[in-house]
């Protein structure tokens, strides 16, 4: 378990001995009540994004006539 001690970043209050990483980031504060997630403890993934001219040099489009 990777227990850490999290400010809440709505009303400042110290929430000892959460483990993020289980949650994906999520808490609940247990002074003011509110749901956030923490996004230095998600897991997250890239993307490629392509643009529309490299499109064509991966996949050649055929031209309608």
């Amino acid at each position: 378990m990777n227990a850490k001690d999290v400010k809440c970043p709505i009303c400042g209050t110290v929430n000892r001995s959460l483990d993020l990483d289980e949650t994906d980031g999520w808490m609940e504060c247990e002074h003011c009540h509110n749901a956030v997630q923490i996004l230095a403890y998600t897991k997250t993934k890239r993307i490629p994004v392509y643009q529309m001219a490299d499109c064509n040099l991966l996949v050649p489009l055929s031209k309608k006539r």
